[in-house]
């Protein structure tokens, strides 16, 4: 049932959509942010004098993650409409259509619903992951990559920012290691904004227990999101915008609101899973 709804999900037209969306934002932060820099910073390197020791760029850095640009604040605001396209609307459409209660009749309801969640919050992950995971590999293959430097004034990552110590560890020691302690710190980055949007998108899925709409079911995690941030601009407490603590180039402290933004969502969506296993569900 697993595998049945994985390729479900993967194959599905909304998971099509929402890779290319997020794809074609990467590359317009890409094209737009990056490489007027990247040729800019090329032509001084190549200056017989460097008068300003001017450094080559770090891959690190101008990935979409690695710095704050109007197009990388705009992708990371749309992650819960993005991770919830692929599948986040399956449940919603088995039950009005009829094939969940086929399915229902065939197997035991916990495998299905246990199914439906992993495939939602996984294709949801995904959908966000990759595109982020592009950015990365697109800068490594036109820019150098080395261990950054607290103060060389190109990163946003500040000393007291969260995950800094792996950010800045043995800098010095060995380039194979400072590289492998930057990646680290990379896909843990990564990892979270996966873990983010698998979350939101399993959110749309329970939604559908409170609304016969089907696109309420599709606008709730965003929905959800901009009150968030919302309630976090009226208490002037910028670390709790999921915009942020999600953003791996944020300066400041974040993981205390990650990992209670994400148990909050988890423990919403299990209370909300019990309801579709034990049957008190039905449209």
């Amino acid at each position: 049932m697993l595998i049945y709804e994985l390729k479900k999900a993967l194959k599905s037209p909304g998971f099509k959509l929402a890779l290319i969306i997020s794809i074609i934002i990467v590359m317009m932060d890409y094209v737009v942010n990056v490489m007027p820099l990247l040729i800019s910073n090329h032509e001084l390197l190549m200056e017989r004098s460097n008068i300003y020791e001017v450094l080559p760029f770090n891959s690190y850095e101008k990935w979409i993650g690695g710095r704050e640009t109007s197009i990388s604040v705009a992708f990371f605001i749309l992650v819960p409409l993005i991770a919830s396209m692929p599948y986040g609307d399956s449940y919603f459409k088995d039950m009005n259509n009829g094939l969940g209660n086929y399915i229902l009749v065939k197997c035991d309801s916990r495998k299905y619903v246990n199914a439906k969640y992993i495939a939602t919050f996984l294709s949801g992950a995904i959908a966000v992951g990759i595109p982020m995971i592009c950015s990365y590999l697109i800068c490594s293959m036109t820019m150098s990559t080395y261990a950054p430097f607290p103060d060389d004034g190109m990163n946003m990552m500040m000393p007291k920012s969260s995950m800094s110590y792996i950010y800045y560890k043995y800098p010095l020691l060995y380039l194979i290691i400072s590289i492998l302690m930057v990646m680290v710190y990379l896909i843990i980055s990564i990892l979270m904004v996966m873990v983010y949007a698998g979350c939101m998108a399993t959110v749309a899925m329970c939604v559908t227990i409170y609304t016969n709409r089907i696109y309420m079911v599709e606008i709730f995690p965003m929905l959800l999101s901009v009150a968030i941030i919302s309630f976090g601009e009226i208490i002037e407490n910028n670390a709790i915008m999921p915009i942020n603590f999600i953003n791996p180039s944020y300066s400041y402290p974040r993981l205390v609101y990650y990992f209670i933004t994400v148990g909050i969502i988890m423990l919403f969506t299990y209370i909300n899973v019990r309801v579709f296993r034990n049957g008190k569900y039905d449209k």
